[in-house]
């Protein structure tokens, strides 16, 4: 049979291969959708040139027209201005073709693309051909104009076979990109289905050779632990690791079986032993009463002594060996009392006469408290007076530190204020700025409506008597724009000088921020001041109060000690008195070695 250990190994493994088919699946969708993405990159980037492109080739035309409509703009329109923007135009035209070149991969597209070189050369060729002799020759330029129309024509063609071939490669992408995500969500779907089933599979087979088998292997066990050694193993025939589990309980039944054996003859070998201790114990209880007998009665004559005070006698019979130690221990107790008391009796004496002594020191003790109590509380009273001084002064500092505070204050404020309007004027100058570029935007709309206008007219004149109305309203567009782009330059100058005089202002304005600035920096120094002042006069005034602090508890202490003293007295005559009855009390005793006390050589004396 193949073991638990077999079967796990082989059921990790087809784990990790499942894992691992989906990991695959995974990454190669991640990796093929990545190299899709940039390939949608590339050919929104191509698209995006194209248009560029097809904007310029309009732009080339409008920079034509406007060097055809110079001489006629009454200095409005300048060549040199047209050419500039006819040179910016072309770079951005032929930097947007190559680019294309530079991206597109497909030969057919590179092919279309290549077409365009001879026809944009001819188109750029005649455009800055016609914008030259604007400025020296206006009708040869405006003679010239049909066949840059041409070329017009010619190029737009080939751009809109350009464009229409971009357009087809980007559809092809976004098809190619549609099957592909299709194709791999479909293949994750399929691998995570067949992990899914596999992963059940496992468990079932799993559940029916391991964990069953384990389950009814346990509840052998807790029958076995319940008392039931009669069962039969389940499992106990397997080669694997539950049959060398099932055989381990076997082993426990049969330990079991034979624990209960040697619990019955254990308990016949108890039942005998018990006999034999109590009639041993019986015996033993009658000899010890004798031996009790014997001996509490020699206890109870000395107990009988010590109760009447004699501490002289001494129980010299033997006593049975279980008692003889009580014996010695009561003799010893006696001996140990007889000569505690005499020492008692001694150390009465002594304390009478050390009270005595005690008493005449704390009379003299006394005066002299007196003495000091009153000279500290005079000392007190002059440093309760040097305190209100110091700490009015330490007051005053404060109130002067308030006021410097609130002077910085009020600078601080005006910097604020000064800061803010600074930034008001800022913004002024920046909303300027802001309303000089739109005024530019609508001078900007104006030309471009001016060559909006010029072009109507010029279709207008190719279009002959029908076109004539047309022309008519296209001269009032530019007639129109031209005193747009006037008024615009109108504002642009003023908003130049409101500018120059919100720039006076803010320079004004800073001058005066750096004046309070100053003005602050003496104030912090003076409120600096005027606070080591006043952390000087509060550290004497704690100081102070600290030192008559102490001189009162000085006081207070010498008065305790005067009271103290007092009651030393009272307690000393109170311990005498205790001492003369202490004395009284141990001459009850009748003691083996009575000792001479200085209380009674006193006595004796007196």
């Amino acid at each position: 049979m193949v073991t638990i250990r077999t079967k796990m190994i082989f059921t990790s493994l087809a784990m990790f291969v499942l894992a691992g088919g989906a990991a695959g699946a995974g990454i190669w969708g991640s990796t093929t959708l990545t190299n899709n993405v940039d390939t949608v990159a590339r050919t929104a980037e191509i698209l995006r040139n194209h248009m560029q492109a097809d904007m310029m080739h309009d732009a080339l035309r409008a920079d034509v027209l406007s060097a055809l409509m110079a001489r006629n703009a009454q200095g409005e329109i300048s060549t040199a201005d047209v050419s500039s923007d006819l040179k910016e135009h072309v770079e951005s035209f032929r930097k947007a073709i190559d680019d294309n070149k530079a991206l597109v991969t497909d030969p057919e597209i590179q092919a279309v693309l290549k077409n365009l070189d001879t026809p944009l050369r001819g188109y750029i060729d005649n455009a800055s051909a016609i914008v030259a002799q604007a400025a020296s020759n206006p009708d040869q330029a405006l003679l010239s104009l049909p066949a840059f129309q041409q070329q017009f024509s010619i190029l737009e063609t080939a751009m809109e076979k350009a464009g229409d071939s971009i357009s087809s490669l980007s559809d092809g992408v976004k098809l190619n990109s549609d099957r592909l995500a299709v194709l791999i969500d479909t293949i994750l779907k399929t691998v995570l289905a067949a992990t899914a089933v596999s992963a059940l599979v496992l468990l079932f087979v799993s559940r029916k050779t391991i964990i069953q088998p384990i389950r009814f292997l346990a509840g052998d066990m807790q029958k076995l632990v319940g008392g039931n050694t009669a069962l039969s193993i389940t499992g106990i025939n397997r080669t694997d690791e539950i049959g060398e589990m099932a055989t381990a309980v076997e082993v426990f039944r049969q330990a079991a079986i034979t624990n209960k054996r040697l619990e019955a003859e254990a308990i016949a070998a108890r039942e005998r032993n018990e006999a034999d201790r109590i009639r041993v114990t019986r015996e033993a209880e009658a000899a010890a009463r004798v031996m009790l007998h014997e001996a509490t009665s020699s206890l109870a004559g000395g107990l009988r002594k010590l109760a009447a005070g004699d501490l002289s006698f001494h129980l010299s019979d033997a006593f049975a060996p279980d008692f003889e130690a009580l014996r010695h221990d009561l003799n010893t107790a006696v001996h140990q009392l007889d000569q505690t008391l005499t020492t008692v009796a001694q150390a009465a004496g002594s304390i009478d006469t050390g009270t005595r002594e005690i008493s005449i020191s704390s009379d003299d003790l006394s005066k002299r408290t007196e003495q000091q109590a009153a000279s500290l509380e005079e000392t007190a009273a002059a440093l309760d007076q040097i305190t209100i001084n110091v700490a009015n002064a330490s007051k005053r500092a404060d109130e002067a530190r308030a006021i410097a505070i609130q002077a910085n204050a009020s600078a601080t404020q005006s910097g604020i204020v000064v800061a803010s309007a600074v930034d008001a004027m800022q913004r002024i100058e920046e909303s300027s700025g802001q309303i000089s570029s739109i005024i530019g935007v609508i001078d900007e709309i104006a030309f471009q409506t001016n060559l909006l206008a010029l072009n109507a007219g010029v279709e207008a004149a190719r279009a002959g008597e029908a076109g004539k109305g047309f022309a008519v309203v296209a001269q009032e567009v530019r007639e129109l724009a031209q005193r747009s782009a006037r008024a615009a330059k109108e504002i642009k100058e003023l908003i130049r000088n409101s500018t120059t005089e919100v720039e006076s202002g803010v320079k004004l304005v800073r001058e005066t921020g750096g004046s309070l600035k100053v003005i602050g920096d003496y104030i912090i120094t003076i409120n600096q001041h005027m606070d080591a002042i006043a952390t000087s006069s509060r550290e004497q005034s704690v100081g102070l109060a600290e030192v008559n602090t102490a001189v009162n508890q000085m006081d207070q202490v010498t008065q305790r000690n005067a009271a103290m003293v007092e009651e030393t007295s009272a307690a000393s005559a109170s311990l005498a008195t205790e001492s003369h009855r202490l004395h009284e009390l141990i001459s009850q005793f009748t003691l083996g070695r009575p000792a001479a006390t200085k209380h009674d050589k006193t006595r004796r004396a007196a």
